[in-house]
């Protein structure tokens, strides 16, 4: 289990802001300074939260789990927090956050849902106990500082729900996500008005955050090499966009004979015909958004010989043929 090295930069600013030189520290747990400036990199998590703990200690400093939001930036979290600040919505910015959470985490799962008044916005790392509280304190502060830097400083969620004990001092806790908190919650969770997640936030760019959302999806699909599915995805979509692709170039890709890739995608219960329709899926649902790109070119960028072969595909996965698709795109 590992995470996304780009995001240790939030800590290493934090660490120098307490007048800590962050090289020693990140070198005594095993992680190369460099890694920070690495989008492909990726850290042990047990080493994380190894310099986690250790970096909280040496500041001495109770609030350290909360105080690591004054650091920490969408854009530590490469084309995903991209995406996030080029969202038209905070609801659309949770929906890409709660799918692509692994990015930042393998198990790290953010589940959402709502009722007539509320949106509930659930975190969990499903890690050990070890750093519970500041690895909490730290979730919900990063969660709440990229709410305001899209939807502004004045924004407030209605309700906060910590799973750890009350601490003796609550003061910062307060003064930073301003409402009521309750301490020892069965989840960690954040408690939205509906009315504050579907309002349209300027500066929202619906192109730059589906460009970056397709760069997370290839990123995924390279970075779990170790599955075929995952591999064979990756090579469809890198296939896609030179411009042709086929069970027999996808297999010459990944080394292996079209008859043994066959194989071992049948033992995955799926095949390369499976594979290819649900990438074709994912990246029409985002070239859609970006109406820089014409259905015909839609079309040939998913490796379709006419336009109207992708559109008869598009209705069949949707139930709705493209040019409607675009017409509500706002």
């Amino acid at each position: 289990m590992s995470v996304f090295a780009p995001a240790l930069g939030a800590l290493w600013r934090q660490l120098e802001g307490y007048g800590i030189d962050p090289a020693p520290l990140f070198r005594e747990e095993g992680i190369e300074p460099e890694l920070i400036f690495d989008a492909g990199a990726r850290v042990p998590v047990d080493r994380y939260q190894r310099l986690d703990e250790r970096a909280a200690e040496l500041s001495g400093d109770p609030y350290f789990g909360l105080r690591g939001a004054e650091y920490f930036r969408p854009a530590h979290l490469g084309p995903l927090g991209f995406a996030w600040l080029a969202s038209s919505s905070l609801r659309t910015a949770f929906l890409r956050l709660s799918r692509y959470a692994r990015v930042i985490q393998e198990k790290l799962t953010i589940d959402l849902s709502e009722d007539d008044r509320h949106y509930y916005v659930s975190v969990d790392a499903h890690l050990p106990v070890l750093n519970q509280k500041i690895r909490e304190d730290g979730q919900l502060a990063a969660i709440i500082k990229f709410c305001r830097v899209i939807a502004g400083d004045q924004f407030n969620p209605v309700r906060l729900c910590f799973r750890q004990e009350q601490p003796p001092q609550t003061a910062y806790h307060y003064e930073l996500f301003r409402c009521p908190i309750e301490f020892g919650a069965d989840t960690t969770m954040m408690v939205l008005d509906l009315a504050d997640v579907d309002k349209r936030l300027t500066g929202s760019n619906d192109q730059l955050a589906k460009l970056n959302e397709h760069i997370v999806v290839k990123y995924l699909a390279h970075s779990a090499r170790q599955d075929i599915v995952n591999r064979v995805k990756a090579a469809i979509i890198d296939g896609l966009a030179n411009g042709a692709v086929s069970e027999v170039s996808v297999a010459e890709e990944l080394h292996m004979t079209p008859r043994n890739l066959h194989r071992k995608l049948q033992k995955e219960n799926t095949s390369f015909k499976v594979l290819l329709t649900e990438v074709r899926k994912e990246l029409a649902q985002q070239y859609i958004q970006d109406r820089s790109k014409t259905l015909t070119e839609i079309s040939y960028l998913l490796g379709f010989s006419e336009a109207s072969s992708f559109s008869r595909a598009y209705k069949g996965w949707t139930g709705h043929a493209p040019s409607e698709a675009r017409r509500e795109v706002a």
